[in-house]
């Protein structure tokens, strides 16, 4: 093998034109798409990053939101307890004094009652023992007759001598 210099600078010379239209036509292209790539790869790592950051933060605010609910829940679950049981007192207060009202009409519907009862056994009782003594007098004063009166009387009267 020979060594030519004009050779060797032709084959130098392509290669220096080659290295050059590699450099310009397909290092550079690639190595921009390369970057553009690397670019969007950090990009997307950020945005995953940020998103992961809002992703955990929305979780907080949700919990707090869920706490909030809930307290807020218990506390309104508390008041219409409350609520409730004023106005079970106020149904229960009612309902005694109506009760109460109506116990009160029976006692005084119960004691006229009674006193109607009374008047007329009153009256009864006059007018028996009137008619006992009209009957008693009619008859004379023998006391053993008078007995044995009392009891026709009160045989004709279906009264039983208890």
């Amino acid at each position: 093998m020979q060594f030519y210099i004009p050779e060797w600078f032709f084959v130098a010379l392509n290669l220096l034109i080659l290295t050059f239209l590699l450099k310009k036509f397909l290092w550079k292209p690639v190595g921009k798409i390369l970057e553009d790539r690397q670019a969007k790869a950090v990009k997307t790592e950020e945005d995953a990053e940020e998103a992961a950051t809002l992703r955990a933060e929305m979780e907080q605010l949700r919990a707090q939101m869920d706490a909030d609910m809930e307290a807020r829940t218990l506390e309104l679950m508390k008041e219409a307890r409350s609520r409730a049981g004023r106005e079970y007192d106020r149904i229960v207060a009612d309902a005694e004094k109506k009760a109460g009202l109506i116990l009160s009409a029976a006692n005084v519907k119960a004691q006229q009652e009674q006193d109607r009862v009374m008047v007329e056994a009153r009256k009864s009782i006059a007018s028996v023992a009137i008619e006992a003594a009209g009957f008693l007098v009619r008859s004379g004063m023998d006391t053993e007759r008078n007995d044995k009166l009392v009891e026709a009387f009160l045989a004709e009267k279906d009264v039983s001598a208890q």
